[in-house]
């Protein structure tokens, strides 16, 4: 299309605030080879570095360790996030020289889950291993968008087969048929539900009532969580595995009963209805019992997704999550994944997500990243749109060109984890900022962005709490943005990082690598990331060969939002937890082992993870496929409404694969359902 004169029309000009997964992959996709350059688009980050959240930095003077903002991995149900990712790798030219090449190169599948329970002797924590999980045909990623054309033998997996799946399991692995009578006839009333979806299915649930009524009289009468001797053998004591295929049993079956009961065949409206109801309480609807709405399972979900208003989890009573959401993603994560339930990257988030896309989006002529440009209003016009933009620049290269971001760590492109000072003007003076931070304040200018002249469109790509703590007047005009920021909730957490001499079996853990949650709080989480030692620059006799990561909810409480009060409490928190409860999941465990440590609080605005507790939380939210209350403005993130409405990147990747469609009608495929 021309203007009369044989020329191309000017590209729409598009602004995205912020670095995060969303704002970088909405600004991939809108500059895909495929939009033909029909746009011009601008990214505004913070500091020196992209990822938000998932930012990740190299520390030179501790052997290039890896400093992740917590436990970050990749679920395998994760499709839209994985299609981005796959096909930013297939444009992505590496040197040679780069250890990490391609997609599968840089994440690993993780087979293993590991569960931790206090079904004990005498009531102690005990591993609940999940070794060998199903691989599922197919990779992530597939038919989302690339693959689409090559129709991929396994197709995506709907609801219709993840009940049956979820049907199978409880048949074949948990065995519900030798655990109480009306067992198998439970899992045949599923089935016959499924294969009629039109119908009402009164008869069918009534035969799942049943059975998950006589789970429910065995669990709550065998209590052998109270009687198992202190001299019980390992593996495992058959009462305690009993225990647990009685309580997988109940859960399984009343996950199906609720699902045919509230959501097959309502679509998405079966899945929102549900969302005013906690995740367990609505579960207790479906007939679990209060024995499984407390176990290991249970905990599981809220634990990896922090839902604990305040922070405080101590007792799962204290969380809150939204029921719709929650059993969607639940039956996805584990009936609905591609090849591995779990992916670890084999670098940092930030080497084998972040490096690519910038050094692909660098690469676009129609794109431009301006770093240490720090939004600080956004002003309305009387036109119903967005009229300007106000930002801080926070630093200026000595030379004026721009910032080159990256550092070369054993042939592989990473982020160091403070700025390349000798690269700044006043590198000198100003060293040792931490630009991410909302209390800094060091500036060196302002600039102002215009409508009309500087951007068509405006994509924010910030997250709730940063936005309420800016407070741009366009907000206060709005009531759909004070709805929306009003119902957002967000929690503070904490991680650390420990790197240690033996090996994980010299620890005392002999169950293998594996991605653990449901313990002792506040570090409820562990991952073991050994495989991430060969990425940093260890030497010499006492170099580390595990390197574990662990992370939880923080409850800040009365303490003074300052970054080193913040960081004093995590110190003080991970020391006592340590102490009290490491040598219970790894035996052999010393102190004198650690060879390094990295503790970090998440407090500050842009840190703070986001929740879905019940109630109007997901009501309330924007949708990145409309204009977010006003004519030119969207808004892309994890707080936006997506199919899993939840704080994890495949939520964030979802929203800016969603902008783009709406802007640009590109990608043509986003995994919504």
């Amino acid at each position: 299309m021309t203007n009369g004169q044989g020329t191309q029309p000017a590209p729409t000009k598009i602004v995205i605030l912020g670095g995060g997964p969303a704002g970088v992959a909405a600004a991939f996709w809108l500059t895909a080879p495929e939009q033909q350059d029909r746009y011009q688009v601008t990214l505004y980050a913070q500091g020196w570095r992209l990822g938000g959240k998932c930012a990740s930095g190299r520390a030179a003077e501790h052997h290039d360790r890896i400093e992740e903002h917590g436990l970050h991995m990749l679920l395998g149900c994760y499709q839209n996030a994985f299609a981005t990712i796959r096909t930013c790798y297939d444009e992505w030219q590496p040197p040679p020289t780069s250890p990490i090449q391609t997609w599968r190169d840089a994440f690993l599948p993780q087979r293993q889950f590991t569960l931790m329970e206090t079904d004990g002797p005498g009531g102690s924590w005990a591993p609940w291993n999940f070794a060998n999980l199903p691989q599922w045909p197919g990779e992530p990623g597939d038919q989302t968008v690339a693959d689409l054309a090559a129709a991929s033998s396994a197709p995506m997996v709907g609801p219709r087969g993840l009940i049956l799946r979820l049907a199978d399991w409880v048949e074949n692995t948990v065995g519900v048929g030798k655990l109480v009578r009306k067992g198998g006839d439970a899992v045949d009333a599923i089935r016959e539900a499924v294969a009629s979806p039109t119908e009402d299915h009164f008869e069918q649930l009534a035969r799942v009532k049943t059975a998950n009524l006589q789970l429910q009289l065995a669990l709550g009468s065998r209590r052998t969580k109270a009687i198992l001797p202190a001299y019980a053998p390992r593996p495992l004591a058959m009462a305690q595995k009993t225990d647990r295929l009685l309580i997988l049993a109940n859960l399984g079956l009343a996950m199906a009963y609720g699902f045919l009961r509230d959501v097959f065949g309502r679509g998405e409206a079966g899945y929102d209805a549900l969302n005013d109801q906690d995740f367990r309480a609505w579960l207790s609807s479906c007939y679990a019992s209060d024995e499984a709405l407390e176990s290991a399972p249970i905990r599981a979900i809220y634990d990896l997704t922090f839902a604990f208003p305040g922070g405080d989890a101590e007792s799962i009573a204290n969380g809150s999550i939204a029921a719709g959401v929650t059993l969607r993603f639940a039956m996805e994560a584990a009936f609905g994944y591609r090849d591995a339930p779990v992916w670890k990257m084999a670098a940092a988030m930030g080497d084998t997500v972040f490096t690519p896309f910038y050094q692909v989006l660098q690469a676009r002529k129609s794109m431009s990243i301006q770093f240490f440009s720090r939004v600080t209003n956004l002003l309305a016009g009387n036109s119903g749109g967005i009229a300007a933009i106000e930002l801080s620049i926070q630093a200026q290269t000595a030379d004026g060109g721009p910032y080159d971001p990256l550092v070369e760590v054993n042939g592989l492109a990473c982020w160091p984890n403070q700025p390349d000072w000798s690269q700044l003007k006043d590198g000198n003076v100003i060293k040792g900022a931490n630009f991410e931070l909302s209390s800094c304040t060091i500036s060196v200018g302002t600039l102002t962005l215009t409508a009309g002249k500087d951007f068509d469109i405006v994509i924010l790509a910030l997250p709730p709490a940063a936005i309420m703590h800016m407070q741009p007047s366009f907000v206060q005009g709005s009531s759909a943005w004070m709805t929306a920021l009003n119902g957002s909730r967000s929690v503070a957490t904490q991680s650390l990082q420990l790197w240690l001499e033996p090996t994980l079996s010299g620890l005392g853990w002999y169950l293998g690598p594996t991605v653990m949650t449901a313990f002792a709080e506040p570090y409820d989480s562990w991952g073991d990331m050994s495989q991430l030692l060969p990425r940093e620059s260890w030497s010499g006799p006492n170099a580390p060969q595990t390197l574990g990561y662990f992370c939880g909810c923080m409850d800040v409480g009365s303490t003074p939002p300052t970054p080193n009060a913040m960081l004093q409490l995590a110190i003080n928190c991970a020391n006592q937890w340590m102490a009290q409860s490491l040598q219970t999941l790894w035996p052999q465990y010393q102190s004198s082992q650690i060879v390094d440590r990295y503790d970090l609080a998440n407090y500050d605005f842009s840190d703070l993870y986001v929740q879905t507790p019940a109630g109007g939380n997901v009501a309330s939210r924007f949708s990145s496929a409309e204009v977010a209350g006003f004519s030119n403005l969207y808004v892309v993130g994890d707080w936006t409404q997506t199919r899993f409405s939840g704080g994890c990147f495949e939520s964030a990747i979802e929203s800016a694969m969603l902008v783009s469609k709406t802007i640009s009608g590109f990608p043509t495929q986003v995994k919504t359902s």
